[in-house]
């Protein structure tokens, strides 16, 4: 357990993360449990749930698992409920879940893959910050960190619904910040660069893929879930307590070659 007065620290704390039994929410539930914090385990699957909270509590951690669906408004109210049920507190807010399921123009995108990618990436987060952070204001004040992606600013081919959902997610970020800063709320966000998550997994295991991404990276290697998670910790932390309307670049320097090459 941190020590008290750490900055760093979440002892006493809790938080939900969305998305949390894979890749960067779940890397980011272990930091934070890790940090002192009692973290809330949710996605859709409730055996999913069910293992990372086993795994945290194992390692010494304090965790609870409530599955949710996170494009489910009524889901969102219910993790929310809940939490303060079974808690008595939520001070922090993750927003990770995010799904880039197809790979084609905008122009020919199917309705319905357009609106699962809209609900599940921009949509969802709305849903969890209208609840969420009403119940973080009555206690004084927190945290909320959003997952974006570098892909929010820049065209794609083949991948503009994705990259429209993190953009707005960018402004989203930016006008919650404004209206819950008044009540001693940090609304910040992350934007990973290429990370190794399942989202890329058939990607990652082709050598050209990951050459290309090294050649176009000053620190030649793909993020690691933990990596963001750091990011994410460091967010919603009291060290960051002067940090809100933000988005944060965890690349490796991806971005500030993309014009170059």
């Amino acid at each position: 357990m941190p020590a008290a007065g750490d900055h760093f620290s979440f002892g006493g704390k809790v938080a939900i993360v969305t998305g949390s039994t894979r890749g960067i929410g779940r890397a980011t539930a272990q930091l934070l449990a890790k940090r002192g914090a009692t973290v809330v385990i949710s996605s859709r699957k409730p055996e999913a749930c069910a293992a990372v909270c086993g795994e945290i509590i194992t390692s010494g951690g304090h965790a609870i698992a409530i599955p949710a669906h996170a494009g489910s408004a009524q889901d969102c109210q219910r993790l929310i409920e809940e939490t303060q049920n079974r808690l008595g507190r939520l001070d922090i807010a993750v927003a990770n879940a995010a799904v880039n399921p197809v790979f084609s123009p905008v122009s020919s995108l199917a309705e319905e893959s357009w609106t699962k990618v809209i609900n599940t990436n921009l949509t969802a987060a709305w849903h969890l910050a209208r609840f969420a952070l009403p119940v973080i204001a009555q206690q004084g004040g927190g945290a909320m960190v959003f997952v974006s992606s570098i892909n929010g600013r820049f065209a794609m081919p083949n991948s503009g619904a994705y990259g429209i959902s993190k953009a707005a997610l960018e402004q989203l970020t930016r006008q919650l910040a404004v209206e819950w800063g008044p009540k001693n709320l940090r609304i910040n966000a992350v934007a990973p660069g290429t990370t190794r998550t399942d989202m890329i997994r058939a990607l990652a295991a082709d050598p050209a893929f990951i050459k290309s991404v090294q050649s176009r990276t000053p620190m030649q290697r793909i993020a690691e879930p933990e990596d963001i998670a750091a990011a994410i910790a460091f967010l919603a932390c009291d060290a960051a307590r002067h940090i809100t309307g933000q988005v944060l670049t965890v690349d490796g320097g991806e971005t500030i070659l993309r014009g170059t090459l």
